[in-house]
């Protein structure tokens, strides 16, 4: 069986020159061959826009072939400070590089640009970007940034350090190993705040008013302390309390209280005893004997009955009292311990009787030169 090929017209489109043949020919390379076309690694040859494979036969029945070839260029990238030669066919940088290999994410640094033509001897450099996360308050945003500092990624993420924000690392470090950055919000208020400041209580003397009477002569009243505080937030919670300044806002008032001065002789019957007296106390009586302390008191006489430990500092040596059910008594000892109203009677180890209770007790007259006006 005789097959019979015609030849058919041929066009071929290669550095901006159509050339016109005919052959019988249907595979790609025999066609080019005829044609007087050499191809270099690289090139590319379509047809009707599309790639071929220049082995492969193309159909018998076409009536004609056009064919294009696109020249492939040499160009170079300098990535890491390592230049690496590269050929490609693609129009466009951006093209060749993702042909190459090269994944291009919208952060990488390209120069020129991707969809700058591809040219002949062109020299690129690539500065690809990195996967970093960015650790704020409430939100956890990662980015891919080609960026070496700190300061620099947080642009890149559209945040910045604002006042006494910070982050971590400090903006003009590089970039951790870890791709890991801490940006801390901060915010200061200041506060005004105020505490009462206690008045305090005079004393002054009433000329008409009972001695052992007291009466306010003036309501006290509280002041305040204020005191300017500053403190600081970071992300929204207290991280420290600095008090910056203190005054006194308001004086406090005090509270005058007047204590009577007036002396009268009083009579009464204590223990079927008339008494004469211009004070009576109510105040906690003990009692001691001398195996307990010794049988010499502090102004030198006998530890005996008739006599009693009192604080001196209110109620003066010698002083003579009544105590109901005691008797006549003298202050002629301090005893240990005995503060206010509190008076330890006396004894000896014969008579001893146990004290322990409240009495009333009675100052004989007359009153000495100087009276303790006001006793605790």
């Amino acid at each position: 069986q005789i097959t019979l090929l015609r030849a058919i017209p041929v066009q071929i489109l290669v550095d901006g020159v159509i050339t016109s043949i005919y052959s019988t020919d249907r595979t790609p390379s025999n066609l080019l061959t005829q044609a007087g076309m050499n191809i270099h690694p690289g090139d590319l040859v379509l047809s009707n826009g599309l790639p071929l494979d220049l082995a492969q036969a193309l159909s018998v029945d076409r009536q004609s072939i056009s064919l294009q070839v696109v020249r492939s260029v040499n160009f170079s990238l300098t990535e890491k400070g390592k230049v690496r030669p590269l050929v490609s066919s693609a129009s466009t940088l951006g093209s060749a590089l993702w042909a190459a290999g090269y994944m291009l994410y919208a952060a990488d640094e390209l120069t020129p640009p991707p969809d700058s033509l591809l040219v002949p001897g062109l020299a690129a450099s690539l500065k690809p970007s990195r996967q970093v996360t960015v650790h704020t308050q409430n939100t956890r945003l990662t980015i891919r940034t080609s960026a070496t500092t700190v300061g620099q990624a947080l642009e890149d993420a559209g945040l910045s350090v604002q006042g006494l924000d910070y982050c971590l690392p400090s903006p003009d470090e590089p970039i951790p190993s870890n791709a890991e950055i801490q940006l801390v919000r901060v915010t200061e208020e200041v506060l005004v705040e105020q505490s009462p400041l206690p008045f305090e209580t005079e004393y002054q003397p009433v000329s008409d008013l009972e001695i052992d009477s007291q009466t306010i002569l003036q309501t006290g009243e509280y002041g305040s302390n204020a005191q300017r505080v500053r403190i600081r937030y970071e992300d929204g919670q207290e991280v420290s309390r600095q008090v910056e300044s203190q005054w006194v806002a308001r004086q406090p008032v005090p509270r005058i209280l007047g204590y009577g001065t007036q002396v009268s002789m009083l009579t009464t019957v204590v223990d079927g005893v008339t008494i004469q007296y211009w004070r009576a106390l109510n105040m906690y009586a003990t009692s001691y004997h001398p195996s307990e302390v010794g049988d010499t008191t502090a102004s030198g006489l006998p530890l005996q009955k008739g006599v009693a430990a009192v604080d001196t500092s209110y109620v003066p040596f010698y002083t003579q009292m009544y105590v109901p059910g005691y008797g006549e008594v003298i202050a002629a000892d301090i005893g240990g311990g005995v503060i206010g109203r509190w008076i330890d009677l006396g004894y000896s180890d014969d008579d001893y009787v146990t004290w322990h209770q409240w009495v009333t007790v009675y100052f004989l007259w007359p009153p000495p030169d100087n009276i303790v006006w006001i006793i605790p």
